[in-house]
């Protein structure tokens, strides 16, 4: 009799192999990652893998999704508990969090550097558009909440405010390290090239953010 697995089994299994992979991400780069090694750190046979995925950029790219729609649940359940009120309130929550997001998720910042030059060539397009399905409610649920505690923002510019942060602390990424090659020191001087990632990615979207609230409070102004 064949072993047909259950829909929570089948879950289980994915969740095995995708806490194994990024495992693996927190110690390799991805171009060192293999699926055999997936295999190995997950405990499963290789083809076992692509019975979950069709590709090692398709567990990578889930691993993207799930990882902020899961940053965005928990940051809406705070904004819940620790509501802000103001503008002013709102960007230094803002911040902070950008801080936190380039210090505790470094992994999850590293994979959103690899999105669209590497993953989306192999990755599965329907998982990928589910996922992406699953990510937006999230971003539209945080926009809900942050809106309801600064009124001066609607839905849309508040889910983007998180959109506009992850860009930017991924361009400055992919613009970091230009003194390095290949995780090794060149032997150059290029001070006007590094970045200190989690400072100018606060400057950047703070001026960002001054711009869109003063937008925001003069349009309330305008029309009371």
């Amino acid at each position: 009799m064949a072993n047909v697995r259950s829909p929570d089994q089948k879950n289980a299994k994915a969740q095995q192999i995708a806490t194994a992979t990024w495992q693996l991400f927190s110690q390799h780069a991805f171009s060192d990652i293999s699926m055999a090694m997936i295999a190995q750190q997950a405990g499963v046979a290789k083809g076992t893998l692509f019975n979950y995925y069709q590709s090692k950029e398709s567990i990578f790219m889930t691993l993207l999704l799930t990882g902020y729609r899961d940053y965005f649940r928990e940051l809406t359940a705070e904004l819940m508990a620790e509501p802000v009120a103001t503008p002013a309130q709102l960007k230094i929550r803002l911040l902070a969090e950008t801080r936190t997001l380039i210090s505790d998720h470094a992994t999850l910042v590293r994979l959103n550097a690899l999105r669209g030059s590497v993953l989306e060539s192999h990755a599965d397009r329907e998982q990928t558009e589910q996922g992406r399905r699953d990510l937006y409610a999230a971003n539209l649920a945080l926009g809900r909440v942050v809106a309801s505690q600064v009124p001066t923002l609607s839905v849309a510019q508040a889910s983007h405010l998180f959109v506009i942060q992850s860009a930017m602390i991924s361009g400055l990424m992919n613009l970091s390290g230009l003194d390095q090659f290949n995780q090794t020191t060149l032997n150059v001087d290029f001070p006007a090239f590094q970045i200190d990632l989690a400072a100018e990615a606060c400057q950047t979207f703070g001026y960002y953010l001054d711009g869109i609230f003063q937008e925001e409070i003069n349009d309330s102004e305008k029309h009371p």
